[in-house]
């Protein structure tokens, strides 16, 4: 093989360039229909898969009443420890790829009935297990019944033992 016939190759390919571009394009045409279903299904299939594996930890989600007592007067140590141990308990939940964001993830609502403030944090129940240990001093977390109501009465604080 010569030199003459490798440059007399290449200007044949190069020649035969938009011959070879039609075909490409014709195959892919040809063939697009099944790569999409392919893409559709398989996209499918993960959504499903992730819906199904969500619905045992959202079916499992616990929620605390924070009920302050009526002396309670956080100081902004108390609050920022509380927000730490909040974040620790969103870490303490196993985040695989295939949980979604809110399956772990910690909600919480400030609520007033009859003049009293309350605070209620839904979580996972790993989650709970950390959040049970008080963050404030003058509080008392009481879990939330199946029906979405805690005990109203107001918490007291019971000195020595």
């Amino acid at each position: 093989m010569t030199t003459n016939d490798l440059v007399d190759g290449a200007i044949g390919f190069i020649g035969d360039l938009p011959g070879h571009a039609e075909r490409l394009t014709d195959s892919v045409m040809a063939n697009a229909w099944w790569v999409a279903l392919l893409a559709l299904a398989a996209g499918g299939g993960a959504a499903a898969v992730r819906w199904a594996l969500s619905r045992g930890p959202m079916a499992k989600r616990t929620a605390l009443e924070v009920l302050p007592t009526t002396g309670f007067d956080p100081k902004p140590e108390e609050v920022i420890r509380f927000g730490h141990q909040m974040a620790r308990a969103h870490k303490s939940v196993s985040r695989w790829l295939v949980f979604s964001t809110r399956t772990s993830a910690l909600r919480v609502r400030f609520t007033i009935s009859n003049g009293s403030l309350s605070m209620r944090v839904e979580g996972p129940d790993r989650a709970m297990l950390v959040l049970r240990h008080q963050g404030y001093a003058q509080v008392e977390m009481r879990p939330v019944e199946a029906d979405g109501r805690a005990t109203r009465e107001r918490p007291q604080i019971q000195l020595g033992s």
